[in-house]
């Protein structure tokens, strides 16, 4: 089991809809897909080299070298060499809370489903809050339904809205380099767990479904050639 650094809550950032399920805990009456979901994944906004889509990424496991020539003239000249980006693999995910009191998310899983993976389970601590119903008349007020919003004699309505936490590890370093060969090129199958815990001590699971594809991705610029040596970088330069 591995370990991780607390990650931090971001605002909505319009993820695409991925649904998960929930399973019972000890919330009440073990109903979570009632209260805590996962609605979305994204990549947006994390400078990261792989591509993460709302259902799937590709992940890079080889950091190659990237090669220009030609300079600023554009004319021949001599090869600038620099190492591919290479990152871990980050996302964020978006979550909705349908109760009244705001949730804690406190552990994350991802489980490698294919048994040829052989990586276990990587947890990470989290902390972050999932913002239960608010009223649209006491934007302060929790809220479970519109009877929780009378201010003033003036009823509001009771809005649940998504929020979405930024930056989730779901592929590290070790992971990318346990990834052997024959793998590589295959949509595997991974779940990602989540789980939370109100004031109350309830605790809320939500699991989601994703495959990642693992491979030698080239991840150099628009105006670069991938190389795997600084010797077919020079190979590659124009006469």
């Amino acid at each position: 089991m591995r370990r991780f650094a607390r990650l931090l809550v971001v605002g909505w950032l319009g993820l695409g809809v991925l649904h998960g399920c929930g399973s019972s805990g000890d919330a009440v009456d073990g109903d979570d897909a009632l209260v805590f979901r996962i609605e979305g994944i994204a990549g947006e906004g994390l400078g990261q080299a792989d591509s993460v889509r709302p259902g799937s990424a590709d992940v890079d496991v080889v950091q190659n070298f990237c090669a220009t020539t030609g300079g600023a003239g554009g004319g021949g000249g001599q090869a600038q060499i620099s190492l591919e980006p290479f990152t871990q693999t980050v996302f964020n995910a978006s979550f909705r809370n349908e109760q009244k009191l705001d949730l804690r998310l406190f552990e994350m899983v991802v489980h490698f489903a294919d048994p040829r993976v052989g990586i276990g389970d990587i947890t990470q601590e989290l902390n972050a809050t999932i913002t239960g119903g608010r009223c649209s008349n006491a934007a302060e007020r929790a809220c479970a339904s519109a009877d929780d919003c009378v201010v003033g004699g003036q009823r509001g309505t009771c809005n649940f809205t998504a929020t979405t936490v930024s930056g989730l590890l779901l592929v590290d370093f070790l992971a990318k380099d346990s990834i052997e060969p024959r793998l590589w090129r295959q949509a595997l199958p991974v779940e990602l767990m989540f789980r939370a815990r109100d004031i109350a001590g309830n605790t809320y699971q939500t699991t989601a479904g994703y495959t990642l594809t693992f491979d030698n991705f080239c991840n150099c610029g628009a105006n670069e050639l991938c190389c795997n040596s600084v010797e077919e970088c020079l190979a590659l330069q124009q006469p």
